[in-house]
């Protein structure tokens, strides 16, 4: 393990008055340009809509919204500078109105060209706006602000509501209200419910938490340091001492989520055109996807796009050349989330026919590989053919990329085991200091990770026509431990004639949690456990020449918290150990990944 990254348990106590002074010091220096544009509200860029601008615009700045409860909250109101009245388009969020984040200024200002008077408003608690901020308490502000927008003397009285991340579930926390001016929203990059792997997302909750959820304007991102070991001294370290995120490190937020019958409950009360938006790459979107097919049960005016994106989406707008990772893609395709807000928002609240209204296809998705749009009417795919590729070696897939095979045969015999070491000290960095943020921007290949020791490798063998897989996918894995607890993951990839490896997608499981996150259970020393691992959905040609390429191993820093290998209690202890882990392949324990394979036409 010598010649990988070795993680220690953070930085001494002792250290981190000097860690958080330099971190004040950076962050006020890399931050220096964000305040000024947000000062000056600039022009700074073009969003690709459709239509020409027809009005100039105005900013009516520091605009106080009454709540019912008497608290007021801050908003800037873009408007076409022209007499009449206009729809309307609310967004609602805790990162500063002003923020460039997912380009909010940008859109406003576009859209009051194009004729619509735009809300951009801080939530309850945040930044210019008064009160106490509760995460995800959003529906009564949400409502009495669509309330306020619907009668103001520039108001048409239709009213939709976009946004991305929180920003977007307070558009599904609104809609709930059903106030009589709400017509349409068009929530991205979201997340209503519970997802369940049992190991906590650091680089994404955990840190968000702290930076984004924490006071009343967040705090400083660079002051959080993830490796540091205990988790549950990280906020306080920081200086953000937080109730939520240690309800997160000690994996008890299942506590606190919907449960699945009250997320169901909630969409039906959305009964309103719904158009959400998620990436392959985003975090949340098997969630949202959930989420789309309850919705569109209840809600026939339910659409849904699928993109090559990631979570800041809009972060996208900055590549000099379109590509996920090192593939270079066709065209700009964030260019289709902008065209789809436009044509959706000028349907419903400005009644124009046009490409979408005209489209009878529900559901938009890109499939990688081929780089290619394309409609269609259900999700998942009712044409997907369930296969297994089933896990077969002679024991060496950990120092061998070409003993590990995939193949649609089961195995018939025993095969040899195979075993890796994790430690907790050297984990293995998906790419090395990938920030899940800007993953498109940012990822590499997968060659280094997999000349690990640690990390398996099983593959197809080249492939003699396209095989096309769109949708969720599952693995079931056999495995066992010398750890009372550990983490799996299982990675897909696309693997180029070349040599490159495309990362696609992955699911993850704490062996504690195999039987639930309310029914823990450690492993017994040596024991064989069946694993059920939900790999998060993708849609993706592995082409001729090609080959499907799955790693397993047990950690992915910073984006997860590494397994510590002991049965303490989690997110309480900096003990950790080394885990000799094995993956079992045999007639008896068959191993594999279950793949939505869609047929050939």
């Amino acid at each position: 393990m010598s010649k990988f990254k070795k993680i220690l348990s953070g930085r001494p106590k002792s250290e981190w008055d000097a860690f958080r002074k330099q971190a004040d010091t950076d962050y006020e220096a890399e931050f220096a340009e964000e305040l000024r544009l947000r000062e000056e509200v600039l022009p700074f860029k073009k969003i690709p809509f459709q239509a020409k601008p027809t009005y100039d615009y105005v900013i009516e700045r520091n605009i106080k919204i009454p709540m019912r409860d008497g608290i007021k909250l801050h908003a800037e109101v873009y408007r076409p500078e022209a007499e009449g009245t206009f729809p309307v388009l609310v967004n609602r969020g805790p990162y500063d109105c002003r923020s460039t984040l997912d380009d909010t200024p940008a859109v406003a200002r576009c859209f009051a060209e194009r004729g619509y008077v735009v809300i951009c408003q801080d939530v309850r608690g945040r930044f210019g706006s008064e009160g106490e901020f509760v995460v995800n308490n959003e529906a009564e502000d949400g409502f009495d602000t669509v309330e306020w927008a619907g009668k103001q003397s520039w108001s048409n009285g239709k009213v939709g509501m976009f946004g991305i991340s929180y920003n977007g579930l307070v558009c599904l926390e609104a809609a709930r209200e059903k106030s009589q001016y709400l017509k349409a929203i068009y929530p991205g990059m979201i997340s209503y419910g519970v997802q369940e792997s049992g190991i906590q997302q650091m680089q994404a909750l955990g840190a968000w938490m702290l930076w984004a959820a924490y006071g009343s304007e967040g705090g400083n991102p660079l002051r959080i340091d993830l490796s540091h070991l205990p988790l549950c001294e990280i906020d306080a370290l920081s200086g953000y001492d937080s109730d939520l995120f240690q309800i997160f490190v000690k994996n008890q937020m299942f506590a606190f989520e919907s449960s699945p019958e009250e997320i169901l409950s909630n969409l039906s009360e959305i009964t309103i055109p719904t158009y959400s938006v998620t990436g392959w790459y985003d975090i949340f979107v098997d969630a949202q996807l959930d989420e789309w097919r309850q919705l569109k049960e209840m809600n026939p005016e339910a659409r849904l796009m699928i993109g090559p994106y990631q979570h800041n989406l809009v972060e996208m707008s900055e590549m000099e050349t379109p590509a996920i990772g090192k593939i270079p893609t066709k065209k700009t395709e964030l260019k289709e989330y902008f065209f789809h807000m436009e044509y959706f928002f000028d349907q419903y609240l400005k009644d124009q026919k046009n490409e979408l209204s005209e489209n009878l296809a529900p559901v938009k998705i890109f499939v990688m590989g081929i780089n290619e749009w394309r409609d269609e009417y259900e999700w998942p795919l009712a044409r997907a053919v369930s296969k297994k590729l089933f896990l077969h070696s002679s024991g060496n897939a950990a120092i061998d990329l070409n003993d590990g095979v995939l193949s649609w045969e089961a195995p018939t015999a025993d095969q040899p085991t195979d075993g890796y070491e994790y430690d907790p000290l050297y984990p293995v960095h998906w790419t090395e200091d990938l920030d899940i943020w800007s993953i498109l921007m940012t990822m590499g290949d997968r060659n280094t990770v997999q000349e690990r020791p640690d990390v398996l490798t099983y593959s197809t063998p080249i492939l003699n026509d396209d095989l096309e897989v769109t949708g969720p996918i599952t693995a079931k894995i056999y495995a066992s431990s010398s750890a009372p607890d550990t983490d799996f993951y299982v990675i897909l990839v696309d693997v180029y004639p070349d040599g490159h490896t495309q990362y696609l997608t992955q699911g993850q499981l704490r062996a504690r949690y195999r039987n639930g996150m309310e029914s823990p259970q450690l492993l017994n020393a040596g024991e064989i456990v069946e694993l059920d691992i939900v790999i998060q959905s993708t849609s993706n040609v592995f082409q001729k020449g090609h080959r499907l390429r799955i790693e397993i191993t047990s950690s992915d820093y910073s984006r997860h918290a590494r397994n510590q290998n002991v049965e303490d209690e989690e997110g309480v202890t900096a003990n950790t150990a080394v885990a000799h882990n094995k993956i079992h392949h045999t007639e008896v324990h068959q191993s594999y990944i279950m793949l939505p394979i869609i047929p050939t036409q």
